[in-house]
């Protein structure tokens, strides 16, 4: 295996073990998940790691800040787009997720 691919291995690793670090100090500390939540997206920019959707999920679309939901984030369904609504309180920026047919039948 050659130099880079392991280190984008380990930053792979790296990104994981902030994301579940994150989850764990979201009850107790905001500031410190905060800075474990920029330092996952840098790692990720910077070593070209693709995120899944939940972690993405995680960030504003527009300030690029860490978001809770409930507690700097507001969620909400709409019947007539049918669709989740994310509006960021920060920024104000609302990101809408189109919900499909074969989503809501389970």
């Amino acid at each position: 295996m050659n130099i880079k691919k392991k280190k984008r291995q380990i930053a792979e690793n790296r990104v994981s073990y902030l994301a579940i670090e994150v989850e764990k100090s979201l009850k107790d500390n905001h500031n410190l998940a905060e800075i474990l939540a920029k330092q996952a997206r840098e790692f990720s920019k910077k070593f070209n790691i693709k995120s899944g959707f939940s972690q993405r999920m995680l960030f504003c679309h527009k300030c690029k800040r860490f978001i809770v939901p409930g507690f700097n984030s507001r969620i909400r369904l709409s019947k007539i787009r049918k669709s989740v609504n994310i509006t960021c309180l920060c920024c104000g920026f609302t990101y809408r997720k189109m919900i499909n047919k074969s989503q809501t039948y389970i």
